[in-house]
């Protein structure tokens, strides 16, 4: 078995341990009810790395509206929610053809990565679950989204009226430990910075007890990282955010949005940039990708991983957006926000 087959097995038979009456295999992954909602983890293609090793895509989906025409004033209403802080490790992808909402997380597995990043993979999973219900409810109640709640039942054996233990988790692990103080400390931050912020692929960074601020090259000028310890979600408590900005030019709010809705698509349902655990939203003038690890994500490794993943992704969108690949010229210190306020702009941007 590759490693994304490996990650599957392992996330059917011993993290997650489906029941088997409460889901359906297929050669690429499952489809499983830990509720009424249907979440599915499966295979969805083979990317190949640059170093010529080949990994697979593993997505996790799960369904929280059917029968949604995304209006403008639909796709507004789910990006506000989604801004005010509705979201951990995963974003709200809308399929057109199905009609359909879901929270979708990706990833691309490889023999290297497989045996941590199942385990992050796992909480995506769990955090989804746990989320998927009180989301449709908003959308629907509070924010007058005209569609259905995607509830659904097993196709032999019906609706599931008790839930499985891991659609509890949520409360009665994660919610407990987001009470502590953040587990990220102080010092993971100034020594994640002092190894690998203070050259390439970062162009600028400063941390504090509290988190650390990287920039990156954003076509002439910079994208920003920000990685913080003071900002708890509203349900899950103490954690990390990690949000990177890219500025964007757009000739209205309802097109910032749509971009944000494209982008999601993209990454959480396509191909990952970094890790697909987030995402998009739109915000005055910016597309921001962020992502909430709660206290009970906290491993020691985590975070520089973090850092790498958000480098790559910074270089994907700059390419993406500005049509502009990272250059040795790229790392000038004009081109940061910092090096512009006592330098100038760079050559390149004048």
């Amino acid at each position: 078995m590759n490693a994304g087959e490996k990650t599957i097995e392992w996330l059917y038979k011993n993290q997650l341990q489906v029941d088997a009456d409460w889901s359906v295999r297929n050669e690429r992954g499952f489809t499983w009810w830990p509720y009424q909602h249907a979440q599915r983890i499966e295979i969805t293609g083979d990317v190949n790395g640059p170093d010529g090793a080949t990994g697979q895509c593993v997505a996790i989906r799960t369904e929280v509206l059917r029968d949604l025409d995304l209006t403008d004033s639909a796709a507004v209403a789910i990006n506000d929610l989604v801004q005010a802080g509705a979201y951990t490790m995963s974003g709200l992808v809308y399929d057109a053809a199905k009609r359909r909402l879901d929270l979708c997380s990706s990833v691309v597995v490889h023999e290297d990565i497989q045996e941590w990043m199942q385990l992050i993979m796992s909480l995506a999973a769990v955090l989804q679950i746990a989320e998927a219900q009180p989301m449709a409810d908003a959308l629907v109640t509070f924010c007058g989204i005209g569609a259905s709640v995607a509830i659904s039942g097993h196709p032999a054996n019906g609706m599931r009226t008790v839930p499985d233990e891991m659609a509890m988790i949520g409360q009665s692990v994660i919610v407990p430990m987001g009470r502590e103080p953040c587990a990220w400390a102080a010092e993971e931050f100034t020594d994640v910075e002092r190894r690998y912020m203070q050259k390439p692929p970062a162009l600028f960074s400063m941390s504090d007890s509290t988190g650390v601020n990287v920039e990156f090259p954003y076509g002439d000028f910079s994208s920003l990282c920000q990685v913080e310890a003071n900002t708890p979600h509203v349900a899950y408590g103490n954690g990390l955010r990690v949000t990177q900005s890219f500025p964007v030019s757009q000739s209205s709010d309802v097109e910032g949005v749509r971009l944000a809705f494209r982008m999601n698509a993209a990454e959480l349902a396509g191909t990952p940039t970094g890790y697909g655990f987030g995402t998009y939203f739109y915000r005055k003038g910016t597309l921001c990708f962020s992502t909430f690890f709660p206290n009970f994500m906290h491993k020691p490794a985590l975070l520089p991983n973090l850092y790498f993943a958000a480098a790559h992704r910074a270089q994907a969108v700059s390419i993406a957006l500005t049509g502009k690949d990272w250059t040795e010229d790229s790392f000038d210190i004009r081109h940061s926000a910092e090096g512009r306020l006592f330098f100038g702009p760079p050559k390149t941007a004048r």
